[in-house]
């Protein structure tokens, strides 16, 4: 983040729905990422969907904690079809996913996940997959418990240390750009607008 919208950061009200959903999803709104995480306060919740709902994205609610509410918000054909991919869905398979069908395979993630949060059950290491991390950083994070990673930001990369510097890169520019907007006044809905076209090169 550059120092001209970290100040403007400062200035600006945290609580804002809108800036949170660009703090934590600007990759996703601006099609470069299928798919973030996004933890609010639970009274926030209906804000979110709010937004949400006129924005194009999707938000699946994964687990109520504590007082936060935690989503997936993604693009629904970028996420479909990521996880429809061959090798994602064998990969998936191998937690006792069901794979046929899109709503199946996300409620088995909400589950799986709400249950480590709420049960302290083993943490859902395919959280990355949903994501849209490219499988050979989910397979490497697993396999090395977290360490032996060539490159940590967005996630630990263990291959394409370049393509994921340049990744990142775009990533926090996009961030930098949504945060200025928002500033001006644009909602979320103007500004996955103003991102219509990604460089879908990139797309993870």
């Amino acid at each position: 983040m550059c120092e001209e919208v970290f100040e403007l950061l400062c200035a600006m009200d945290r609580q804002k729905i809108e800036l949170q959903i660009v703090l934590q999803c600007a990759p996703t709104i601006a099609g470069m990422k299928t798919s973030n995480l996004l933890i609010v306060p639970r009274n926030q919740e209906d804000k979110v969907r709010f937004v949400l709902r006129h924005s194009g994205l999707m938000g699946y609610r994964l687990v109520y904690d504590r007082q936060r509410v935690i989503f997936l918000v993604f693009n629904r054909d970028m996420l479909m079809s990521y996880l429809a991919k061959k090798d994602i869905r064998e990969f998936l398979s191998t937690f006792g996913y069901r794979t046929d069908a899109f709503g199946y395979t996300l409620r088995n993630f909400q589950s799986r996940y709400d249950s480590y949060i709420n049960d302290r059950k083993e943490f859902p290491h395919e959280i990355g997959v949903f994501l849209g991390y490219p499988l050979c950083d989910v397979k490497g994070f697993i396999e090395n418990g977290g360490d032996s990673f060539v490159l940590s930001g967005y996630w630990k990369v263990y291959d394409h240390k370049k393509e994921a510097q340049e990744l990142f890169e775009k990533f926090d520019d996009a961030k930098d750009d949504m945060v200025r907007m928002v500033s001006k006044g644009y909602s979320v809905k103007e500004i996955l607008n103003e991102f219509s076209t990604p460089d879908t090169s990139m797309v993870v």
